[in-house]
């Protein structure tokens, strides 16, 4: 234990429900976003941008997701690639057929086409849990899979297969340098994590960990599990979305 909290009362409501209550994590929290924004770009390359540290936050994105699902709710998936994958050419096609479209517009439309197909295959999934829910995520990475590389729309009909995205732009603001993508998605990144911070510490929040500890137990609380459930499957599908999207 690096610090304890003694002598920290919470005197409120508010303060009780802080999001971070104890005072040396917001501190470290502010101190490492602050860090991020203005102490990396004064010694970062190019390498170390496209390389380690924009992939890494990228990644993350999905890990929170992920997290959501699994570590929150106790559902395992292995069907994270396959919804990466619908947010990279759901923001492609929308992006290449509306370019008009504001860069936040296609992060938000791709996150809401992988819930939905999350929720497509999430239905049929959620009276089954552990190796099987497993088996059932699989093979919904495997059908993904499979029907991008065979209908040629999602690609455009390019030869390769793969996609290349033109230029970005931010109400007006082009987004063309390594250091500049950074800070986007570092924005982007520190918004979802406060989200997601924000919702597992509420009443969904709670419903999903009551479900992961016990399931029959939260039933018969009041708790719906399948209503918990497939919210879990769509919240995780669209943070896994907008990371494939980026």
């Amino acid at each position: 234990m690096f610090y304890r909290e003694v002598g920290q009362f919470k005197t409120s409501y508010a303060a009780d429900q802080a999001i971070f209550p104890i005072a040396q994590d917001r501190w470290f929290v502010i101190g490492l976003i602050v860090f991020g924004f203005v102490g990396v770009p004064l010694f970062a390359g190019q390498y170390l941008y496209t390389e380690v540290l924009i992939p890494v936050m990228i990644l993350s994105i999905a890990a929170i997701g992920l997290n959501i699902l699994t570590g929150y709710c106790g559902l395992v998936s292995l069907g994270t690639g396959g919804f990466m994958a619908v947010g990279a050419y759901a923001a492609y096609n929308l992006a290449l057929r509306l370019p008009e479209t504001n860069i936040i517009l296609v992060f938000l439309f791709a996150g809401l086409m992988a819930m939905l197909v999350g929720l497509l295959f999430g239905l049929p999934s959620l009276r089954i849990k552990g190796f099987y829910l497993a088996v059932a995520t699989l093979a919904a990475q495997f059908f993904l899979e499979w029907a991008f590389a065979r209908v040629k729309w999602f690609t455009n009909y390019a030869s390769s297969g793969s996609v290349a995205v033109g230029k970005i732009e931010l109400f007006g603001l082009p987004i063309d340098t390594p250091m500049k993508r950074y800070l986007f998605v570092l924005a982007i990144v520190v918004v979802l994590a406060l989200a997601a911070k924000n919702l597992v510490r509420g009443r969904l929040g709670r419903m999903w960990m009551a479900i992961r500890d016990m399931d029959i137990a939260a039933e018969i609380i009041g708790i719906r599990p399948l209503h918990a459930k497939l919210t879990a499957f769509a919240v995780s599908a669209f943070y896994i979305g907008v990371a494939g999207a980026l």
